[in-house]
């Protein structure tokens, strides 16, 4: 990747948009719920990345085959598995801010939860590692990239007022970042993040 490869202006702009839309999806009342705004967010989110470079995100998507798949559910289990790990360790520090987290499965379906979890899934890899993450590694270098990237991800669930909220992301965040540095597979990222979501949210939630 070279620098004409990449769209610094439209990544920063991305950034401003990202961090009011966090604040608005976790501490506001609108649109009838969290899922809603959590859907109406990522959306734009997904917009912006595909609108500032469509044809590069078009190129990241075709790049899709079977051991990727493979690959992507292998990560998210081993990602799992280390969030079990720590939580079992860390319960007494993580319980309350993880039990605030399901709490917001409460009143919604389980299959709209799994199908959003599948949507927003998608959106955010599309936003955070394929375009964010990609663009600052191009400026920036792969590892200084990554790292300020997941620094981002990070920072922006300061939103959530939720400290273990926090944590996951920022472990998440390295976890996914670092796969996207290492393999460039956008579809090995988006795989990785839905069985993940699904397993700790609904299949076998931390509780």
């Amino acid at each position: 990747m070279d620098a004409a490869d990449a769209s610094l202006p439209a990544t920063l702009v991305g950034l401003i948009v990202a961090f009011p839309l966090w604040y608005f999806t976790f501490n506001t009342d609108f649109m009838g719920g969290f899922w809603n705004r959590m859907v109406f967010s990522v959306s734009v989110l997904g917009l912006v990345a595909f609108l500032a470079e469509r044809g590069e995100m078009l190129r990241q998507l075709r790049r899709i085959n079977p051991r990727v798949l493979f690959l992507g559910v292998l990560s998210a289990l081993a990602l799992y598995l280390l969030f079990y790990g720590g939580y079992v360790v860390l319960r007494p520090f993580l319980e309350h801010g993880a039990l605030n987290v399901y709490l917001l499965t409460g009143g919604v379906s389980a299959v709209q939860v799994a199908a959003t979890l599948v949507y927003t899934s998608f959106c955010e890899e599309l936003f955070w590692r394929g375009f964010v993450q990609r663009n600052i590694m191009v400026y920036l270098g792969d590892l200084a990239g990554f790292l300020v990237a997941t620094a981002f991800y990070t920072l922006i669930h300061l939103f959530t007022l939720n400290a273990p909220l926090m944590l996951a992301a920022l472990v998440a965040g390295l976890w996914w970042g670092f796969l996207y540095m290492l393999k460039r597979s956008l579809w090995l990222n988006i795989i990785s993040h839905i069985v993940w979501t699904e397993l700790v949210i609904l299949m076998l939630p931390l509780r």
